[in-house]
């Protein structure tokens, strides 16, 4: 009979975690003080690649959880970036394609100066696309070392309670009023630019193992109490 109420509990606590799986957005607007992002032109993927940092001002970060029932937090964040860009690998349509060797970016909290999410770029994650004077840093990944994988900061894990972050994760940096217009040097690198910026990201959220063991634990104990 225990382990008959137990494999009830389990599978009620499988059921749970079933149903909260779902995602977090997180956004910010184009702060409108550009540019904010510098891409500096590279020669070489391994000894010198290009690289993409941060330069604007602090954002209006909101993060979305409503698809989950956690409502919706706004941050006046700082933006960390460091992006190590490769060469051109391709331009179709006219598009030029170079991939993220690796790299990272985050957002802290400046009233705080807690982490609200950070992220691992992995080489197989994404690529900058350009297109004249717009394009996108694009990164995408399943968990995986070498694609992109966001870690929640106190300031976030405060927000999403029982719920952690993974295993799906997309991130998109637009890239607007690239200055000058991107165009290919001579060593197949994207010369030097600036751009202004906006960002878009997606997390899937899973109950954290304590919140299902816990939640196994409340619906063992409701069947125990009713077969009495």
């Amino acid at each position: 009979m225990k382990r008959g109420l137990a494999l009830v509990a389990l599978a009620c606590a499988a059921g749970m975690a079933a149903s909260a799986h779902g995602a977090v957005t997180f956004t910010f607007f184009d702060p409108g003080a550009g540019p904010e992002i510098t891409y500096t032109e590279g020669s070489d993927n391994v000894t010198d690649p290009g690289e993409a940092t941060w330069t604007g001002p602090n954002v209006t970060f909101t993060v979305d959880g409503t698809d989950e029932g956690l409502g919706v937090v706004v941050f006046t964040a700082s933006v960390q970036m460091d992006l190590e860009i490769g060469a051109v690998t391709g331009q179709p349509g006219g598009t030029f394609i170079a991939p993220i060797l690796n790299g990272s970016f985050s957002f802290t909290d400046m009233g705080t100066g807690d982490t609200i999410i950070s992220a691992v770029v992995g080489p197989d994650a994404g690529a900058v696309l350009a297109l004249g004077s717009t394009g996108n840093i694009i990164a995408q990944g399943s968990g995986g070392a070498n694609g992109l994988v966001f870690t929640a900061g106190s300031a976030l894990d405060t927000f999403l309670g029982g719920l952690t972050l993974g295993p799906i994760f997309d991130a998109n940096f637009t890239l607007t009023n690239i200055s000058p217009a991107a165009v290919l040097s001579d060593n197949d690198f994207l010369e030097d630019f600036d751009a202004n910026s906006a960002f878009t990201g997606n997390a899937d959220v899973i109950p954290s193992p304590g919140t299902i063991a816990l939640a196994g634990l409340s619906m063992l104990t409701l069947v125990a109490s009713r077969k009495r």
